[in-house]
């Protein structure tokens, strides 16, 4: 019987921490200005957009389908980490627009006895803007917005596990720049 207490002590514990962790993410507090005094929670995101868009990123670069993955992935982290629904450009709120302007795979070292690239890094570059569709007003914009990832041929990973992680954290990162201005 003191097991079993004990064990559900421990389950109802972990659970309630897990809450606390679940509550608190995704909200910030901002010191209140004016007539308000002390802290308020509110949320990360935006509370007056509901809806964006995302149509696939246009590119410059020579290496195609780099704007389909990235726009894949900016969907998927809206959806995942924000209070934004994304839905086709006729029924959104906002638009998110933008273009992949560089690719570029740099070695950071080589094999002094072969000099088969040991480590290899790839760095995307794109311009973003998101947009109000209702006002025409500029939310965002970044110009030369980079993120890079580094990749190890030699231990079997290739270009493409390069390209996707970069395409990945590139994604997150624009979706944190839709972060409300606190």
């Amino acid at each position: 019987m003191r097991d079993a207490i004990r064990a559900f002590a421990r389950d109802a514990s972990v659970a309630i921490t897990l809450m606390a962790c679940l509550a608190a993410s995704g909200c910030g507090y901002k010191r209140g200005g004016g007539d308000e005094s002390g802290y308020q929670w509110q949320s990360l995101y935006r509370q007056d957009v509901r809806t964006v868009a995302v149509p696939i990123f246009t590119t410059t670069s020579f290496d195609r389908g780099v704007e389909f993955n990235l726009s894949q992935a900016v969907v998927k982290q809206l959806e995942a980490t924000t209070p934004y629904k994304v839905v086709p450009a006729s029924r959104a709120d906002t638009i998110l627009e933008g273009q992949v302007t560089n690719v570029q795979v740099s070695t950071l070292s080589t094999d002094p006895n072969s000099a088969i690239p040991q480590e290899q890094m790839l760095g995307l570059t794109v311009d973003f803007i998101w947009k109000d569709q209702r006002n025409g007003r500029i939310l965002v914009e970044r110009r030369g917005f980079e993120q890079t990832a580094t990749y190890y041929p030699t231990l079997g990973e290739g270009r493409f596990v390069g390209r996707q992680q970069a395409v990945e954290t590139l994604a997150l990162a624009i979706v944190q720049e839709l972060q409300a201005d606190w």
